[in-house]
């Protein structure tokens, strides 16, 4: 590259604002670590017997399914991290971490030994002989509920390069360990405490950016001697300003929302398989895989996105035109991956599923369409739960409902389907999109009030 390009190329990279370049790195950062997890999925795959690979698939689908209302608790912590953040309130992020992370320990606890006791009858009905594999998975779950707290944090602080950073690092270990432990010979046990070592690691490279912020102690019992003292009669003043109950009851909405966006775009797959036949619902499948990158692709804006829109909204200050940032780039990404699909069809379905025929094609390109508005509308739902404007919950609630009546009344071809699915999802990122701008409306509207009345 010429001098000239290159010092252009420097200059624009530096122009580049902090919101655009989060985004930038945190989807390079989620690119590397999906492609990690890919391999580790290979790796065992290949490393292990059938038997062994669908044992360890059933373990892990039983910790994604029982960790879900950690995920939620996540969202929660980021909007209040940064929301308190932004307005400089530290001692209260200290005290909601704190006060959190002494209450998720003891659901980790808790959780530990419900799962460890009752791990000896699920791996008896599951045919699993590995008895370290319910081990493994009791602590897994146990710390599916203190992990929350770190990376809420660490997202809420907008510690972006801390929070892909650690995600490569635990995820090249966990490649890593896993091939270890499995040429060792532990298998199923090899598999998932490679998973387990890379996860604890992570967590404790996460408190270093957060140990003034963690403690484990109280920290408004007033005897807290790992406190900073010029603290604590501050925090102990304040104790009660952090709104528990509020925080709790913010839980609901967060998972009223997801559970109706998960329905959205993975209900219809039940269905199919319910209503079609075995061949017709395999077909369906092959599409979906297709669907899956479209949902995967917005993930890096919605992770920059939401502490953003949270601290901006705390302070009081205008959020559209985040919002508007963040509907762009995920619709730049959306239409570039639906022309690259487009076109290339076959090529595109032969590299991720390794099978091509013409029913998943055209069902790929009706999904192409439905996920690519889904990922739209996840943007925009997003952005409702940062600013907590719940208004939204009626409708998503209904169109989920009429999505769910509409493929029970109407299925007679999988294209039928999958079309109820398009105009549904297209519906609702328009009326959320409206939402979304008569909330800014009534924002803007005292601000303009305020102007005009001031030049007269």
């Amino acid at each position: 590259m010429p001098k000239d390009n290159k010092i252009i190329m420097i200059k624009y990279i530096k122009n580049i604002d902090a919101f655009s370049k989060n985004i930038i790195f945190v989807f390079f950062g989620t690119s590397i670590v999906n492609l990690l997890n890919l391999l580790y999925q290979i790796l065992i795959a290949h490393r292990l017997s059938p038997q062994d690979f669908a044992a360890f698939n059933s373990l892990l689908s039983i910790f994604m399914l029982i960790s879900v209302p950690s995920g939620t608790l996540q969202v929660a912590i980021v909007k209040y991290s940064a929301e308190f953040n932004a307005q400089n309130q530290i001692v209260k992020l200290r005290i909601l971490l704190s006060n959190l992370l002494r209450k998720t320990v003891t659901l980790a606890i808790i959780t530990f030994f419900i799962f460890y006791l009752s791990s000896f009858y699920i791996l008896d009905k599951l045919k699993i002989t590995s008895i370290s594999s319910g081990f493994i998975l009791a602590i897994l779950l146990a710390l599916s509920w203190i992990s929350p707290v770190f990376l809420g944090g660490i997202q809420g602080l907008e510690l972006f390069k801390w929070l892909m950073s650690v995600s490569v690092i635990t995820g090249v270990l966990k490649l890593f360990l896993a091939f270890i432990f499995i040429l060792l010979g532990f298998n199923i046990a090899g598999a998932l405490g490679a998973f387990l070592v890379s996860g604890i690691i992570g967590l404790v490279i996460y408190y270093f950016p957060l140990k003034d912020l963690l403690y484990f102690k109280n920290v408004h019992d007033g005897i807290n001697p790992l406190r900073n003292t010029a603290f604590s009669s501050i925090e102990d003043k304040i104790s009660n300003g952090v709104n528990f109950k509020e925080f709790f009851l913010y839980l609901f909405p967060v998972v009223i929302s997801s559970f109706c966006f998960i329905s959205l775009v993975s209900l219809d797959m039940v269905l199919v398989k319910y209503f079609f036949s075995s061949n017709e619902s395999g077909f369906y499948s092959l599409a979906q895989m297709v669907g899956k990158i479209f949902l995967f692709l917005p993930g890096a804006i919605s992770i920059v996105m939401f502490p953003k829109i949270a601290g901006l909204n705390a302070k009081n200050m205008d959020t559209a035109t985040t919002l508007k940032r963040s509907l762009l780039y995920a619709g730049i990404l959306c239409i570039i991956a639906s022309l690259v699909y487009n076109l290339f069809p076959s090529f595109i379905l032969k590299i991720l599923t390794g099978k091509v025929f013409s029913t998943p094609i055209i069902l790929g390109r009706l999904f192409s369409i439905s996920m690519s508005f889904f990922t739209l509308l996840y943007i925009l739902i997003a952005y409702f739960l940062s600013k907590r404007d719940l208004h939204f919950l009626k409708y998503l609630i209904s169109f989920t409902a009429l999505q769910l009546l509409a493929i029970i009344l109407w299925h007679k071809s999988l294209i039928q389907v999958q079309s109820i699915l398009c105009i549904n999802a297209i519906l609702l990122f328009f009326v959320h999109l409206l939402l979304a701008y008569r909330t800014e409306q009534s924002f803007l509207k005292p601000e303009l009030d305020n102007h005009n009345k001031l030049k007269l």
